[in-house]
């Protein structure tokens, strides 16, 4: 049976729930974890009109920003596409890192053909890169990581108004800055496994150089792969506390950036 509060809602009730929609959907289709395409799409488009309606009674909007004309309508659904975009891909870089660490780690190791489809991306990653990036969202998830997204999108109404977006050279300098972060946290999560492997190698050319008779291509391979994992799992204890650091990071960064979008 249809509500009767839905029957009296008004021509600019509905308009408003649409204008939010227009920036909710996209950053659900964007952020980490819930924009998998693990994640059906009826899942996130039912999510985008539950958030939308939710946020029509707390966030000012104003309908009449709501362009007239086709081509303004477009380039304000492109706006917020833009704005929605920016935020998901800025704190996607710390998955990206994550991934970035483990296929370079895995290719050291000798596992560079052992590669395993990611959920989350849909390309195939490697088996490390795999099991750190399910590590990092299970941490994303524990520490109430995805509400960054809901609390800067609520707040975001105060700062930029929908199809205001501004792009400032800040803005640009932001993100850069966010992908030099990206490579910058892939080197610090694979130094330990990475150093140890590295110093494997070099053990074994030595071995190769001064005990011939050794085969160490035979020898090598596994003992890479053992040295590599053992030292994955004993950075482990690293690891979690600088995921937590870096999802801290993102929640003071994220309105920030929002901000700054707005001009």
């Amino acid at each position: 049976m249809v509500d009767t509060a839905l029957l009296n809602w008004t021509i600019s009730q509905f308009l408003t729930v649409i204008i939010i929609m227009i920036r909710v959907g996209p950053l659900l289709f964007f952020m980490p974890v819930i924009g998998s395409t693990s994640v059906p799409s009826q899942v996130k488009i039912l999510a985008t009109v539950s958030i939308a309606m939710i946020l029509s009674s707390t966030v000012p909007v104003d309908i009449s920003s709501l362009p007239g004309t086709t081509l303004g309508f477009t380039i304000f659904v492109l706006s917020e596409i833009c704005f929605a975009g920016i935020l998901a891909v800025f704190a996607r870089m710390i998955f990206a890192a994550v991934q970035l660490a483990g296929q370079m780690v895995g290719i050291q190791m000798g596992m560079g053909m052992a590669a395993v489809m990611d959920p989350q991306s849909g390309t195939q990653v490697s088996l490390v890169g795999q099991f750190w990036n399910l590590l990092a969202i299970l941490i994303f998830l524990s520490i109430n990581g995805h509400h960054l997204f809901f609390k800067t999108l609520s707040e975001s109404y105060n700062w930029v108004k929908p199809g205001t977006l501004i792009l400032t050279q800040a803005s640009y300098e932001g993100m850069m800055q966010g992908v030099v972060h990206m490579f910058v946290l892939a080197v610090k999560i694979m130094a330990p496994a990475s150093a140890a492997v590295f110093f494997s190698h070099v053990a074994m050319g030595i071995i190769a150089k001064t005990v011939p008779q050794i085969p160490i291509l035979i020898v090598g391979m596994p003992l890479n792969i053992a040295v590599g994992f053992i030292f994955v799992g004993l950075s482990l204890a690293y690891f979690s506390p600088l995921m937590i650091h870096q999802f801290e990071m993102l929640g003071r960064l994220l309105p920030r950036l929002a901000m700054g979008l707005g001009g």
